[in-house]
């Protein structure tokens, strides 16, 4: 049996279910799409499959500076962590955690890894203490992104460099006696400034929806999911019920007399019985604060 893979095909099997081409369904094509928009939508947003996790990569600009905040795309749900540069990495010679695995690594057969590990949980408590991790909050309704601690949409560090006297900020004013030092890379920038300016690219720990898209293949699955094509059929059936029940009664040739309200009612409980079995089956328990 072929799979379902776009949300053409979704469509013209629902119409299948429903009884064409036998039966003609009165549904625009405009309003059919919706429907499957609709379904794909509740997948997305309720389905334990219906995203990912995933590390995504904002780069920052001068508009998020000057807005104090980050505008993330659509695709992405929630974001559960963000990641300071270095922080979480081995990168810089001088990390203490570097230094104890340089230390100790060379001859694994005589290390204590009791001692390493404890050593390591102890280094990250101190670290969590003295820097913890940026608070910030996420509306997936206007995709922004507000950090409420650290400086990370603090001032631009695109002055490159520091003036040796603190209270002129740019190079054109530091001027004689004070002198200019010139930032040499990128990182040694922010960790002077302890901020990300114009270029800087900040790493997010993140939910990013599942949504297929044609154009590169990706996730095609969704639409062939079980649930997905009886919700489907069940919307549209309803959108059909819909469009008819403004001509219920009208007789037509052969006797028989339109009753869209019948239509409209049955989709209905097909779409309740869909939804309460989404609840039970599909969809992540909530989770209750507790204290």
């Amino acid at each position: 049996m072929a799979k379902v893979q776009s949300a053409t095909e979704l469509k013209e099997y629902a119409y299948r279910r429903l009884g064409y081409p036998k039966v003609e369904i009165q549904v625009d094509d405009t309003q059919a799409m919706d429907r499957i928009d609709d379904a794909i939508q509740m997948f997305v947003e309720r389905h334990y499959d219906g995203v990912e996790e995933k590390y995504v990569t904002i780069a920052f600009t001068a508009t998020d500076e000057a807005n104090q905040y980050l505008t993330l795309n659509d695709d992405v749900v929630a974001v559960t962590r963000i990641y300071e540069p270095g922080r979480y990495s081995s990168e810089a010679m001088n990390d203490v955690r570097y230094q104890i695995a340089f230390d100790q690594m060379f001859d694994l057969t005589k290390v204590n890894m009791q001692y390493f590990e404890m050593t390591m949980q102890h280094l990250d408590l101190i670290s969590d203490y003295f820097k913890p991790d940026r608070t910030f909050t996420f509306n997936k309704a206007n995709n922004r992104l507000y950090s409420h601690s650290g400086t990370m949409l603090g001032p631009s560090c695109n002055v490159k460099g520091v003036c040796s006297d603190v209270s002129l900020t740019t190079e054109a004013l530091c001027v004689s006696p004070a002198t200019w030092t010139s930032y040499s890379t990128e990182s040694i920038c922010t960790t002077a400034g302890e901020t990300w300016y114009e270029g800087s690219k900040i790493v997010l720990r993140a939910f990013v929806g599942l949504a297929p898209d044609t154009g590169t293949s990706y996730a095609l699955d969704v639409y062939n999911d079980e649930w997905i094509k009886k919700y489907t059929t069940a919307l549209i059936k309803k959108q059909w019920g819909s469009n008819m029940k403004q001509f219920d009664g009208m007789p037509l040739p052969g006797g028989i007399v339109v009753n869209g309200q019948q239509l409209w009612d049955e989709a209905n409980e097909e779409i309740l019985r869909l939804e309460e079995q989404f609840s039970l089956e599909y969809e992540m328990p909530t989770n209750f604060l507790v204290g």
